[in-house]
């Protein structure tokens, strides 16, 4: 399987090859029990070695469309091929991956591809790289334009007729796509039928309290507080005049002694 994992190193980002790398080792822990070979696709039923309890899986090979399929569904949720994929692989000898289950998304090149798709910038979140990567799709040929408009006045006034048609008409394009797309700072975004905006939830706080319970609590916090040492209100244990007539009058008694 070192073929098949050059071409993922190749491709892929460091972090998602050593995703696939880990299921690439795991993979030779598991054995092509049956191989049922049909018209235009192979099923491999794929086990685990020297394991009862682990379930078997079906990986399904296409020979026309070049397409690898397996019911752990492991591609559909992780976005990566899984190890009974592998194995499957290696018992069919096959030197190329399969192009369903490359993602564009771990690719190293992925932003250049998004970027240069038109369905993909619908779903960009970066209004700025798009419209950089627009102009400057646009600013070389426009370049080009201008340096043959000023080589004579013939072909300048030919310039001008065709920027003012050009013009035109794509103002008229972007007023249709107005009207039939939504935009959000500049990103063109798909208007999906049927989708509504989520309906707010309120947070998780305090619950409301009731006018009984705000009064009981404003009174619990007005009570006057009493003294530990005289018992009586209005003063705190610092200020108890009771007990600095009793600390005066120890200290006496002290200074009467030490005589």
């Amino acid at each position: 399987m070192s073929e098949i994992e050059e071409q993922f190193a190749s491709i892929y980002t460091r972090n998602m090859f050593l995703e696939v790398r880990n299921q690439i080792t795991r993979s030779e822990k598991y054995n092509v029990v049956r191989h049922h070979k049909l018209k235009a696709s192979d099923i491999c039923t794929i086990k685990k070695y020297l394991s009862k309890d682990h379930p078997k899986r079906k990986v399904t090979f296409k020979r026309i469309e070049k397409e690898m399929s397996c019911d752990c569904y492991w591609l559909e949720t992780k976005g990566i091929p899984c190890r009974h994929v592998f194995a499957a692989m290696k018992h069919l000898h096959l030197s190329d991956i399969p192009r369903n289950i490359i993602k564009n998304r771990w690719l190293k090149e992925c932003k250049d591809i998004y970027l240069s798709s038109p369905d993909a910038q619908r779903r960009f979140v970066n209004p700025n790289m798009i419209s950089s990567k627009r102009y400057g799709g646009i600013n070389s040929q426009a370049n080009l334009f201008l340096y043959y408009c000023k080589k004579s006045p013939k072909v300048q006034q030919r310039g001008m007729e065709l920027m003012s048609t050009l013009l035109v008409e794509m103002q008229k394009m972007v007023e249709d796509v107005g009207e039939e797309e939504k935009t959000i700072n500049g990103v063109v975004l798909e208007v999906h039928d049927g989708i509504k905006e989520p309906h707010p939830v309120a947070t998780k706080g305090r619950p409301p309290q009731s006018k009984s319970s705000q009064q009981n609590s404003s009174q619990k916090s007005a009570k006057a507080r009493i003294c530990r040492v005289c018992k009586k209100s209005g003063h705190d244990y610092r200020n108890c005049k009771v007990r600095k007539r009793k600390c005066e009058e120890s200290m006496e008694e002290d200074d009467d002694d030490f005589e």
